[in-house]
């Protein structure tokens, strides 16, 4: 069977995450939104990436795998990035029917193979005539978050579980605590899965007095350090250093904080670093809803609790205060007294310069190679169009 996972216009609601990534390679859970449509189809399957032109570069060098864009889309199962699949839901809306979700196509069956530049108006069309059905769809980043503990209680049943001699540390409920074998758990430390699961990836290592809380997913090679506070709801990426007190968050992988200071209802990308003391709002004073401002234009959320949504490669000075709702771009370097602005171009410079493009690529570089990684040609040209995009 062909599977073609395709973007939909609501891509700009999810930024800044969406200013170089898709939409599929959000995480919620264990897995990416892409990783899982992979791990729920037949393994003979073809996966085509539909995604915004300016990207097909750049989402085909990160999967080699899959076909980006061809100039002739085969026939076959069209399902939406932003969408969490399984196997049971993919199953449902195999029949070739449209189906939506909260106003927005996710999945048909296209019967006849189209060119690349007419899948717009067949995603239109589609949009048109559509069947309900109940399925997680991430409209916005702290979407993410709300989903961490049932796609967790869903994604423990597919993970390995070794015992471990953790018996130096408090652990609670050890029957929700999943570890890869090569996890290492220093003394010292408490592991409560009482309110939902634990789970740690490959060559994971907890420092000495950690304090853990389900539902949380540590992915491998990431350090949680000492005495840090991790109160749930967390999801932490590949190769990241985290400390402090952190709850009700996603890293999306190769991160830092390590040092005190809080973070809490807040999406943050690749890349980043938080400086020490760094501390975020996530309730207002007031206890009133949180608005949100996505570029132009302003959202009332209807929530509570939204804290920093922040994009790759930026980095904040010690003890910088982050406020409530704040949009963070890309590639900033974000300092200064006093609670900094909602809404944070990418690639600025504290509260009114730009970043210098060549002085940020060497900082990545450097960033990179301590994380045995380094930056390809192609998503240094992408972050340039990028910038100039924005400084023209």
């Amino acid at each position: 069977m062909n599977i073609i996972i395709f973007e939909d216009s609501n891509i700009d609601y999810l930024s800044p995450f969406s200013i170089n990534h898709c939409s599929f390679e959000l995480k919620c859970g264990i897995y990416s939104n892409l990783e899982r449509i992979i791990n729920s189809v037949n393994k003979d399957s073809s996966i085509y990436l539909i995604v915004r032109p300016d990207f097909k570069e750049l989402i085909q060098e990160k999967f080699p795998r899959h076909t980006v864009n061809p100039k002739i889309i085969p026939k076959g199962l069209y399902l939406n990035g932003a969408a969490i699949w399984n196997s049971k839901n993919i199953e449902k809306v195999s029949s070739g029917h449209a189906f939506s979700c909260s106003g927005h196509l996710v999945a048909f069956r296209e019967n006849d193979s189209i060119n690349f530049e007419n899948v717009e108006q067949l995603l239109e069309k589609k949009s048109s005539v559509t069947s309900d059905i109940q399925i997680d769809y991430i409209s916005y980043l702290w979407d993410c978050i709300d989903l961490i503990e049932a796609t967790l209680n869903f994604d423990k049943e597919n993970f390995s579980r070794f015992n471990l001699d953790v018996d130096s540390s408090v652990i609670i409920d050890e029957k929700n605590l999943y570890l890869s074998n090569s996890v290492k758990i220093e003394p010292g430390c408490i592991l409560d899965a009482s309110k939902g699961p634990i789970i740690l990836n490959e060559h994971v290592i907890i420092q000495s007095g950690a304090i853990i809380k389900g539902p949380i997913f540590i992915d491998h090679h990431s350090t949680v350090n000492n005495g840090a506070q991790l109160k749930g709801h967390i999801i932490i990426g590949p190769k990241c250093k985290v400390g402090g007190e952190i709850t009700n968050t996603v890293f999306q992988g190769y991160s830092n904080k390590q040092h005190d200071g809080f973070l809490g209802n807040s999406y943050i990308g690749e890349w980043v670093n938080l400086g020490a003391n760094t501390n975020n709002s996530n309730l207002k004073n007031n206890y009133g809803k949180i608005k949100f401002q996505f570029n132009h234009k302003i959202i009332d959320t209807r929530k509570l609790f939204i804290g920093a949504m922040i994009g790759d490669f930026t980095r904040t000075g010690i003890c910088t205060m982050i406020n409530t709702g704040s949009n963070i771009g890309l590639g900033s370097n974000v300092f200064g007294g006093g609670f900094q602005k909602k809404y944070i171009n990418s690639f600025s410079w504290g509260e009114e310069d730009v970043v210098d493009f060549n002085k940020f690529i060497k900082t990545v570089e450097i960033m990179k190679e301590r994380r045995n990684e380094k930056s390809s040609e192609i998503e240094v040209s992408f972050l340039k169009k990028i910038y100039n995009k924005i400084n023209k």
